[in-house]
């Protein structure tokens, strides 16, 4: 609560890739979390459901650690989004699992330091 005069300012400021830069590793593993959940249950391929989950775990361990290897969790994110993409346009599974890999992507870019444009969106 605030009281009326003064020099009081009161302001909130920030827009959603501002909130985002300020993810931690923790964040980042729960948002891959859930994509390997997704994963694990969409009706697709087997042999492309574990390529998905081989650049998911990998991410998820870089991206756990005390000083996150960005670089390396981006570069197996970027393969999660081109497997996505071509299951988007081959299977309904594999269109809800494009949904889901996008809302992530969209989330984790800036912290990354990249553009959302990087992972094919």
């Amino acid at each position: 609560m605030s009281q009326a005069g003064g020099d009081l300012q009161a302001s909130q400021t920030g827009d959603l890739q501002t909130q985002q830069q300020g993810l931690t590793g923790a964040d980042v593993v729960a948002l891959l979390e859930k994509l390997e959940t997704s994963v694990k249950a969409a009706s697709i391929d087997a042999a492309i459901q574990e390529e998905l989950l081989d650049y998911l775990r990998p991410a998820k361990r870089a991206a756990a650690k005390e000083t996150p290897n960005k670089e390396l969790v981006g570069q197996n994110l970027k393969q999660i989004s081109a497997t996505l993409k071509t299951l988007q346009d081959t299977t309904d599974a594999g269109k809800s699992l494009w949904q889901t890999g996008m809302d992530v992507f969209k989330i984790v870019a800036p912290w990354l330091g990249v553009a959302a444009a990087f992972f094919g969106l």
